[in-house]
């Protein structure tokens, strides 16, 4: 019981002095960690170390979050209170501010891909749609968006984001090849459904 409480002691001192030493970090180191712990889940996932991977992007993402949560750019505080390096505000500076969203849709991208390395389909696809907040024309997070909405059979949907890849490259093999994957789903559907209104007016 002792060694319990004790254990569970420290990792509260130790998380309480991780988040201050956030806090109180220049946004701009906080970015530069952030694309640090990117680029090791990049790592971990080409040696299929998928656990550690998404552990690394979701810091990243928790540098991103404590970025924006920040009044001013450039500006640091000491552990006193001081506030030092004042700049502009966040949403003022538009060229970091887009490094850190592009930062952050990368990391959004990554982990919808180790989703769907997983057939964790609905987590894959809510990742899909924020990274698509950032760039509706990516096309490796539209993509994933279609594979992860053909397995949830959101077929409409599917459709859809298929249909907008082929409109920026309508020669992709890949892209014709889910077209008509998709396509053949849709016509399934589509007759499931006019089998289905029919039945119910025959029995009407």
């Amino acid at each position: 019981f002792h060694l319990y409480t004790i254990s569970f002691v420290h990792y509260f001192i130790c998380t309480l002095f991780q988040t201050m030493e956030t806090k109180y970090k220049p946004v701009q180191t906080l970015f530069e960690e952030g694309k640090a712990f990117k680029l090791q889940g990049n790592q971990f996932y080409k040696s299929q170390n998928f656990s550690k991977a998404k552990k690394k992007y979701h810091c990243a993402l928790l540098q991103v979050r404590a970025i924006s949560s920040r009044d001013t750019v450039g500006r640091s505080m000491s552990f006193f209170g001081d506030s030092v390096d004042e700049g502009l505000k966040y949403s003022e500076n538009i060229d970091f501010k887009n490094d850190v969203e592009t930062l952050e849709a990368e990391c959004h991208k990554n982990l919808a891909m180790i989703f769907l390395s997983e057939k964790n389909w609905q987590k894959a696809h809510e990742y899909c749609i924020k990274a698509l907040e950032y760039n509706e024309d990516d096309e490796k997070s539209l993509y994933r968006y279609s594979l992860s909405s053909l397995q949830l059979g959101l077929i409409d949907k599917c459709k859809q984001s298929v249909d907008k890849l082929l409109s920026l490259k309508p020669q992709s093999k890949l892209y014709l090849q889910l077209h008509r994957e998709v396509m053949e789903k849709y016509k399934k559907q589509s007759s499931i459904e006019r089998d289905m209104y029919k039945s119910m007016f025959q029995s009407s």
